[in-house]
């Protein structure tokens, strides 16, 4: 139980390139084109693939870590209790962006490059795409810490009660 939703740590990455390779794309789709209904079809799957992953936000709430894709897409939480390890990892060139199965977990990305690494409690590993990799985990220790802080004083609140 919680008095009040506290942020610990908030990012949003975004990927200017992605958007930048799909402009080129289409532009590149119009120029060669002669206008079939093929060309339609192109243009929308570039335009939802930018819609969906030219962001990735990434959110430290109170006992819970939550991050999604442009608008809302694809929403996951992980319960900071749930994690029981951190650790730095790089993302390579060929991995690309958005979702990707790795041979140990999921990664989530919305550009190439650092990631953190989460092991979970029930053994699965996710790998968070984010610039502040730092940041983020420090939130997830600080996260932890008070949530182990409020285990204690409810322990205590309870054992006084009895006493």
């Amino acid at each position: 139980m919680s008095i009040g939703v506290a942020t610990v740590f908030y990012s949003k990455e975004s990927n200017k390139g992605l958007l930048l390779i799909l402009v080129a794309i289409s532009a590149f789709i119009v120029v060669t084109s002669d206008n079939n209904p093929g060309t339609l079809i192109a243009h929308a799957i570039n335009g939802l693939i930018a819609l969906l992953f030219f962001s990735m936000t990434i959110e430290v709430k109170d006992n819970v870590l939550s991050w999604y894709f442009g608008f809302g897409f694809w929403r996951k939480n992980v319960e900071v209790s749930d994690i029981t390890e951190t650790s730095f990892y790089q993302s390579k060139w060929y991995q690309g962006i958005g979702i990707r199965m790795l041979s140990d977990g999921w990664l989530y990305n919305a550009s190439i490059g650092s990631a953190l690494k989460l092991s979970l409690s029930n053994g699965k590993h996710v790998y968070i795409g984010c610039k502040d990799t730092d940041g983020l985990k420090l939130a997830l220790q600080t996260a932890n810490e008070q949530i182990t802080q409020n285990r204690f004083t409810r322990l205590g609140t309870f054992r006084l009660k009895l006493g």
